[in-house]
Order: structure tokens, then sequence, then C-alpha cells
């Protein structure tokens, strides 16, 4: 059964464009700053050593801002990577807690005497294993 969101590309299509849209607008942060840089050195009438340094000027202008475009991309691949990562934790954990149904064991608590299922195993099984050099290899 297919729910409308895995059918229209996932979840939060507005962040994943607004992301595609930073790296686009980053892209284009290097072009402009090589243009600028191209009409700093050649299309001013200053002098030589003024033409560098305004030119060292743009292009460390340029650095930070296609780092920051980038970095703002990530930010929002990060968030809906959380998103999911917590809402596949959350099903997981369902579907794990029914399955340990059978593996439960009666605690009696203090007070009423009424008992209370105590669930055995480990969280520390169901963590993921991959590094985060191995996302970025992957493209993750």
């Amino acid at each position: 059964m297919h729910t409308p969101h895995v059918l229209s590309g996932g979840r939060y299509p507005v962040l994943r464009a607004l992301a595609i849209i930073y790296v686009i607008a980053a892209a284009l942060g290097v072009i402009s700053t090589l243009i600028g840089i191209g009409y700093v050195l050649f299309g001013v009438e200053l002098a030589w050593s003024d033409r560098l340094i305004i030119s060292v000027g743009v292009l460390t202008a340029g650095v930070f801002l296609v780092l920051s475009m980038l970095a703002i991309a990530e930010v929002l691949k990060l968030a809906i990577d959380i998103e999911h990562n917590t809402r596949i934790t959350a099903v997981a954990n369902r579907s794990g807690a029914m399955a340990a149904a059978a593996d439960v064991t009666s605690v009696p608590v203090a007070g009423d005497g009424a008992a209370v299922a105590a669930v055995r195993g480990n969280r520390l099984d169901a963590l993921d294993e991959e590094t985060a050099e191995a996302a970025l290899l992957r493209g993750h």
C-alpha cells in the first residue's frame, strides 16, 4: 500500500526544493564570483595593486557566500533525514515491541501489587553501524 507522500516524491517537498535551489544558487555564486574577479581585474581602471586587493575581497566574499548556501542546503537535508530516521525508528520500535510481546515477564510494582510488563532486549542492537564518512560516500 502506497501513501500519497511516497508517490509524490517523499515528505516535505518544499524543503527538498529549497535545498535544491540553494545548491543551484551556490553554483551560480561560483560563476558570479569568477565573473566578478574577471571584471575587477580587467574591467576597472585602477592600479594593479588595487585590482588585486579588490579581487581578493571578491574571492573571499564569494567563498563565504557559496559555503553558506551549501551549509543551508545540508541543514535542510539533515532536518529531513532526522525526521525520516525518527519515523523509521518509531515504526521499528512499535513492531519490535509487538514482536517481543511473547518475551515479556511480569514484574510486581510496589504499592498496589499490579504487574507491569518488562520487555527484554537491547536497544543498541537496533542502531545503525554506518559511519558518517560511509554515508557521505554513498551520497546520503
